[in-house]
């Protein structure tokens, strides 16, 4: 027991250590460029965006200063590259300032919108804009409750199985049990219900439209045949059906021992299709990251549906036993509990790499919406780690039933769900690394530290210390340059030349244009006209 419980304290340890990877996608550059002032219209607008766009419901306005719309060309997903949208102008403009507007829904399933504004001539000068906007979005109710009852669906569908297969063992429990047989049929009703109406939920999400059009044919058309949700919708309506008919032809022969298997198979192949579609879609190892959300919401089901049985299954069936009843109650109980601890490290070591990859520094895991609710989600779960172990030395005594504790364990658990249902709809912490600081050791043991502060698109504060092999700073070097480069676009480079003020530290101000990973090289010259040289990544965020 001591073993477990230290291996699960060292594993959740690892998320205060998270490293970088993707979220929505975001704009890297554009052509107007934001805030930029023209002479000469460019052939078509452009934007390019950190990662593939999906072909429904993209879109590209252009509006003047007074409100009235340009008249462009429609639409389209470059075919240079799936990262770019673009549009040709119909005409040309009078001189003014104008602002593009832009919505496309991302690769991770999320739709996205902003506004770039631009000066075309000799006009007013463009008011002080940092950066374009763009939103995000933030998870509606409707949206947020159909997500948590998929998820409490699968739990109460996986855990009435593995009840009857893994801790009963018993193929004739739906047999002797008719709130055995409602619960199953519920908790398929919810599951087919959130599957189903996840549909025109997605419809009045990329669309941008209201529920009386999230029926509407062609809108329908569109989300089935041109997104990624559309495919695997239609597998989840396909694979439910054959669940439907797998379940009610086990619940007619409960001799057959082969149907609850399929039918828990079934179920874990809803659960691949569920893991495929959100943040899972915008990762580099995308198969990785699949299975490892799909292992993460596998275990998850199985502890909470597992708990949901011994509340609503056991007592009824104990109370029927013509034999011991408390060796029967306690055999399942312990059971259970062995079971649960494989569940728990393997949550944690899913959770721990889906983390990773949405999560890329401190600051982002404390500062941002997606941040907190992932540190809200893993308190939660230590509660409900901490009830579980409690239950596990109850269950050695065998003096008293578990009581209003496991209702506890068990609400704690459907909260964890709400929380996982808002973690797979916002915006993960990538866009908001928070200020950077990272140090280097050179080849000649000259420790270099750059800081870049706020790290985000806009102005930035550019800081370079340099000290010796003592660690004191190094105050012979006579100029250093900075050299800095997106690395997504591979253009855009920005040269800084600071002279050395004989105090190891160099400062600058620059304007980062792009949001996404940016490679520094910072040179050093020494009066001895020996070089200091390092190279840096970092991660720049769009807010």
């Amino acid at each position: 027991m001591k073993n477990y419980l230290w291996l699960v304290i060292s594993l959740f340890s690892l998320l205060l250590y998270p490293v970088t990877a993707s979220g929505h996608a975001s704009v890297i550059s554009s052509n107007p460029s934001p805030n930029e002032s023209m002479d000469t219209l460019p052939e078509k607008i452009s934007i390019q965006f950190s990662e593939n766009i999906q072909p429904a419901f993209h879109s590209l306005e252009v509006f003047s200063q007074d409100g009235d719309k340009i008249q462009i060309q429609d639409s389209t997903i470059s075919e240079q590259s799936e990262k770019i949208l673009e549009a040709k102008w119909k005409g040309t403009l009078d001189e003014g300032i104008y602002n593009i507007k832009w919505r496309v829904v991302s690769s991770d399933g999320h739709p996205i919108e902003g506004t770039i504004p631009f000066q075309f001539g000799d006009s007013a000068g463009l008011s002080d804009q940092e950066n374009p906007e763009m939103n995000a979005g933030f998870p509606n109710s409707i949206n947020v409750f159909l997500q948590s009852l998929q998820y409490i669906s699968f739990a109460a569908l996986t855990g009435i199985l593995f009840f009857q297969l893994s801790l009963m063992k018993d193929s004739r429990l739906f047999e002797a049990s008719r709130r055995a047989r409602l619960y199953l049929w519920l908790s398929y009703a919810g599951l087919a219900f959130s599957i189903f109406f996840s549909l025109p939920l997605k419809v009045t999400i990329d669309a941008g439209v209201g529920w009386t059009d999230a029926f509407n044919v062609s809108y329908i058309k569109e989300v089935l045949n041109a997104t990624n949700f559309g495919a695997i919708w239609i597998v989840e309506i396909l694979i439910l059906l054959f669940l439907f008919l797998v379940i009610y032809f086990m619940l007619e022969n409960s001799l057959n021992k082969s149907l609850p298997y399929l039918s828990f198979i079934i179920i874990v192949s809803l659960m691949v299709c569920k893991a495929s579609i959100g943040h899972t879609a915008a990762v580099p190892n995308q198969v990785l990251a699949v299975l490892m959300d799909f292992l993460h919401l596998l275990s998850m089901a199985l502890w909470l549906g597992g708990l949901m049985a011994l509340l609503v299954i056991l007592p009824g069936l104990a109370d029927r036993q013509t034999e011991d009843k408390k060796t029967f109650y306690w055999s399942i109980i312990q059971r259970f509990t062995r079971w649960a601890f494989l569940f728990v490290i393997i949550l944690i070591v899913s959770g721990i790499y889906s983390s990773l990859q949405h999560v890329p520094t401190i600051h982002s895991l404390l500062k941002t919406t997606y941040g907190q609710l992932l540190l809200a989600k893993v308190g939660l779960m230590l509660v409900m780690i901490v009830l579980g172990a409690f239950h596990f030395f109850r269950g050695k005594k065998k003096e008293k039933k578990l009581g209003y504790s496991v209702g506890v364990e068990f609400g704690v658990g459907i909260v964890v769900l709400l929380v996982a249902a808002l973690l797979t709809n916002v915006q993960t912490a990538m866009s908001s690394p928070g200020p950077i600081e990272k140090t280097l050791m050179t080849a000649e043991n000259n420790e270099v530290t750059l800081m870049v502060t706020p790290n985000e698109v806009g102005e930035n504060r550019i800081q370079v210390n340099i000290s010796n092999d003592e660690g004191m700073p190094y105050t012979e070097v006579e100029q250093l340059t900075i050299i800095m480069e997106p690395v997504d676009t591979g253009g855009g480079e920005i040269k800084l030349q600071l002279q050395g003020e004989n105090t190891g530290t160099f400062t600058s101000k620059s304007i980062l244009t792009m949001s996404g990973k940016w490679k520094i090289q910072v040179h050093g010259l020494t009066e001895s006209l020996d070089s200091i040289d390092a190279d840096f990544t970092i991660l720049v965020g769009n807010s």
